[in-house]
């Protein structure tokens, strides 16, 4: 995957490069949080009952629109978390597979669902990746262990020390955000950016790819907040990696991305996943008729 680095950027323990890659912008769609805001979609419980790892969305638009693996919603009788990326197509209804991130809620707080400012923290991401990887080989579907995502949200409150009365991951995000202004004002989206690779002092620790450089602006300050949760915990003064370092890394593993072995499934919703896992790395990549929607991939190595 041809690609160019355009900056590099740190704080703390975490450091970022931002990439172009040669081949952006080539389809159109629009992200889910701006479809949602704008009335073009509806997430809803897929029935009065509702089932917690499954959502109905529907897209009232004409527009194809994405959700990212990651992407937290509020609201209905639980917050849930995307187990994958999905691009939905225009005028359509889905049952999409999530997770839930708050254990001690079922009961109604509205009724449809509202997108959040942030994404689930890397290590969540990757555990999950593995889980759902294990269910499509099982023929199960794109389905997590949810006692797993649990656990992963127990140990960001307990981490953050964050106080829930219903074991939501929303409260963790809540409790840091005055650090999360501090944080943000460091980093500056790159013009014509559609890429990135985040590090935790010289670990690399997630890298995304997205077809268009305007849903990459829209995602940027979401996943920094997700990695945050990894990085804030551990000293500012403890990062010495070095610019040359850091783009060597992050462009060596888009050069030999296509080299990577693979298995193909069909999308949680239109289009197909490439979904790989070595010892280091777990993801996958979403592409609809030769166009990549999303390419993530995650540490399987986070404490």
């Amino acid at each position: 995957m041809l690609s160019k680095v355009l900056s590099f950027q740190s704080f703390g323990s975490l450091s970022v490069v931002q990439i172009a890659t040669v081949n952006r912008n080539t389809f159109n769609f629009v992200s889910g949080t701006g479809a949602i805001k704008s009335g073009q979609a509806e997430v809803v419980e897929t029935s009065e009952s509702g089932s917690v790892n499954n959502l109905l969305v529907i897209n009232h638009s004409g527009e194809f629109i994405f959700f990212m693996d990651g992407d937290i919603l509020s609201g209905a009788k639980q917050n849930r978390v995307f187990n994958t990326s999905v691009l939905l197509a225009p005028e359509s209804k889905s049952v999409i597979p999530v997770s839930c991130v708050e254990s001690g809620r079922w009961n109604y707080k509205s009724g449809k669902f509202n997108s959040t400012a942030y994404s689930a923290p890397t290590k969540l991401r990757a555990d999950k990746a593995e889980q759902i990887s294990d269910s499509l080989k099982e023929e199960k579907g794109y389905y997590a262990d949810q006692g797993k995502v649990w656990s992963n949200v127990e140990s960001y409150s307990d981490r953050h020390h964050s106080k829930s009365g219903t074991s939501c991951l929303s409260d963790v995000f809540d409790t840091k955000e005055k650090d999360f202004e501090v944080f943000l004002s460091q980093y500056k989206v790159s013009e014509g950016a559609n890429a990135l690779a985040i590090f935790i002092d010289k670990k690399l620790m997630n890298t995304e790819v997205f077809g268009r450089t305007d849903i990459y602006d829209e995602y940027f300050p979401k996943l920094l907040k997700g990695a945050a949760l990894e990085a804030f915990e551990l000293k500012s003064d403890s990062n010495d990696l070095k610019e040359a370092e850091a783009s060597y890394k992050a462009v060596t593993f888009l050069d030999k991305f296509d080299n990577i072995e693979f298995d193909e499934h069909k999308g949680a919703g239109v289009g197909i996943e490439k979904r790989f896992s070595t010892a280091e790395i777990t993801g996958f990549e979403l592409n609809y008729n030769n166009n990549l929607i999303h390419l993530t991939s995650l540490n399987r190595n986070l404490k």
